[in-house]
């Protein structure tokens, strides 16, 4: 379901620099200007986890927010008509750790990050219900 856009979109050649990848990992890398989302793909031949990294893309946080948009109203889209998406447990993201108090006095910020983080990841968990 795409919006009515005026814009025209056009893909590069595939001999050019535009590329289709499958990716089931994104690591990000934020900073005060930027959002870096580096996608891989699991890789479990050797015997162990690997995440194989294949693919950056660094957008500024006004293009992160309108991402976030897109990305909820197509998954919210997805459940409302095909159910709801679970993810396995193996695939819940693990706890971020609480801060310690010598990163509490090092960033006055690390205590928010934590209730976000905590947070949206009761909802997570919660929605899995």
């Amino acid at each position: 379901m795409a919006p009515e856009n005026p814009i025209q979109y056009q893909s590069l050649p595939e001999d050019d620099t535009y590329r289709e990848i499958y990716a089931n990992n994104v690591y990000f890398e934020p900073s005060a200007w930027d959002l870096k989302a580096i996608f891989g793909q699991l890789d479990q031949r050797q015997g162990k986890v690997v995440i194989r990294q294949h693919t950056a893309v660094t957008m500024p946080w006004t293009q992160a927010k309108i991402l976030f948009y897109w990305l909820k109203g197509y998954l919210e889209f997805q459940e409302a008509t095909q159910g709801k998406v679970i993810i396995p447990p193996s695939g819940i993201p693990p706890e971020v750790p609480p801060p310690s108090e010598e990163m509490k006095k090092s960033d006055p910020n690390v205590e928010k990050a934590y209730a976000i983080f905590k947070r949206l990841r009761d909802e997570l968990i919660h929605s899995q219900k």
